[in-house]
């Protein structure tokens, strides 16, 4: 991939998305495979009950990693790169060892921990959910370890390994699914996801040795400057993001509260949300993330605002046909992606009515995972952290308020009002500190992408009208074909996509076509 694909951040981003879109693909593999040997059943909610807190731990350490690292890094790699590598040695240390220390503790108060979620349940069910929970916390200290390395190698800009190392976690848990569900159940889960973080843990050592020449001697000045590691900054961060991946945990409680497989519709309604945001949003994220800290540290004010409006801007453009296909076309999508086996056309219906619960803040969400990452550029944690806060308290208070009424479409709604509260508070707060001459851009541009999904939406309905038969292969057609008017709409107008996409993929040439048509 040459460098001219990847100096834009459009361009970065759908470049670490092309390189994400296997491992992502077979993360949905493997939820697709859980559908069919599991589906709504009971002993897939205690799976998900015994999962929870150490997969929330995983992927705070992940973003804790990524958010503390990368900065300071950028810094000192700047400056002596000597010092950029004992930082690393003391972060990967410090991490590791607080991942130990932690799964220590947990494994110890494990009954306790299960006992709070399912106070009432069976012995027999709780025994089950307690052994997953076990066997989890073994895979903490080697998610510390791939957080920072994954941090390192984004900072140095090899995007591609962190996104390949996923393979092996996926590959791992499928492979064991495939040929050992049936004879152990759930807890073959669990033990996919321990093969699988050992074999990502490794890799991920194994492409950074060319960066840095690993020297983990410890001496008596390492373990005094390890202190470091627990300055007030990371301390916020692992607040921030403790409390941001609390959702699955709160909603865990909830239990007693909704009809048996309701937790699991969360579930597999979550995976269908987060699969844009994963490969797209998280792409562009993580592109925008070290070049806007090289943006501050060289002081260019300018650069800063336009990776700030392109990066809103290419959010939009591309989760607005998301938010309508989840929306109108939800059940299509959860129908080929999971039902079969254990999978109903009952539970069909019900994750779809949770998925729409959850569409609505899509585009929110998508672009607060950008500007989350300027916060931690900006040196806004503390402010982040009381955005957070606060966020998760309207979480709670919604869930409360809604539960007993709407059951699990409750929970989900509280969520997407969650997320819509973190984009709003964000999007003011990101404005005035950059100072942005346009502070209506995220209006505009939702408004324009909004009206071209609805013609799309409108011509859509038409050919669903005169069609013969409704079945699932024309549902299927319909979809892409969205997708289709989508686009062909914006290069009609010649919106400014055309521009992005010529610096993306230049060799298409599409300004010169449509000039000369």
């Amino acid at each position: 991939m040459s460098q001219k694909f990847t100096s834009t951040i459009a361009g970065g981003a759908i470049f670490i998305a092309i390189l994400g879109l296997g491992s992502r693909g077979l993360g949905f593999i493997r939820e697709m495979i859980f559908a069919n040997n599991f589906g709504l059943q009971t002993e897939f909610d205690i799976y998900l009950i015994g999962a929870v807190l150490p997969i929330t731990l995983n992927s705070i350490i992940l973003y804790v990693g990524q958010n503390y690292f990368i900065p300071e890094y950028q810094k000192k790699i700047k400056s002596n790169s000597d010092k950029a590598q004992r930082y690393f040695q003391k972060s990967i240390l410090g991490f590791t060892s607080a991942g130990t220390i932690l799964a220590i503790f947990l494994f110890l108060a494990s009954d306790v921990i299960i006992n709070s979620y399912m106070p009432s349940a069976p012995p027999e069910s709780k025994s089950l959910a307690i052994q997953i929970l076990k066997i989890f916390l073994i895979t903490i200290p080697f998610s510390a370890g791939i957080s920072i390395v994954s941090a390192l190698l984004q900072a140095v800009y090899e995007f591609k390994y962190p996104a390949v190392s996923i393979l092996f976690l996926n590959v791992s848990i499928i492979i064991l699914l495939l040929f050992f569900s049936n004879r152990f159940g759930v807890i073959i889960i669990p033990l996919g996801y321990v093969v699988g973080t050992l074999l990502q843990f490794i890799y991920l050592i194994f492409k950074s040795r060319k960066f840095l020449k690993f020297d983990f001697r410890i001496n008596i000045d390492e373990l005094n400057n390890s202190k470091l590691i627990l300055s007030s900054s990371i301390v916020i961060i692992i607040l921030i993001e403790s409390i941001g991946q609390m959702y699955s945990i709160f909603d865990r409680y909830f239990l007693g509260h909704i009809s048996p497989g309701g937790i699991a519709s969360l579930n597999y309604a979550f995976i269908i949300f987060l699969l844009p945001i994963s490969i797209f949003s998280v792409s562009l994220a993580t592109v925008v993330f070290p070049k806007i800290t090289l943006a501050i540290v060289n002081s260019s004010k300018n650069d800063l605002q336009r990776i700030y409006n392109e990066s809103i801007s290419i959010n939009i453009l591309i989760f607005m046909p998301f938010t309508f296909l989840l929306f109108y076309f939800g059940e299509t999508i959860i129908k080929i992606a999971f039902e079969r086996g254990k999978f109903l056309g009952e539970s069909t219906t019900i994750t779809y009515n949770v998925l729409k619960c959850y569409s609505i803040s899509l585009i929110f969400y998508s672009v607060y995972t950008v500007l989350n990452k300027m916060f931690y550029s900006l040196n806004l944690v503390k402010l982040l952290l009381v955005v957070t806060i606060m966020g998760i308290i309207l979480k709670m208070i919604f869930n409360f308020l809604l539960v007993e009424q709407y059951q699990q479409y409750g929970l989900a709604i509280s969520t997407s009002i969650s997320f819509i509260f973190f984009f709003s508070v964000s999007y003011l707060v990101i404005n005035r500190k950059l100072e942005v001459s346009d502070r209506t851009l995220f209006i505009k541009e939702f408004c324009f992408y909004f009206i071209n999904s609805c013609v799309c939406l409108f011509f859509i309905k038409i050919i669903e009208k005169v069609l013969p038969d409704k079945n699932m292969f024309t549902e299927l057609i319909i979809i892409p074909f969205f997708i289709i008017l989508y686009l062909l709409n914006l290069i009609l107008i010649n919106h400014k996509v055309i521009v992005i996409l010529d610096q993306i993929f230049p060799i298409l040439k599409l300004n010169s076509l449509i000039r000369k048509s």
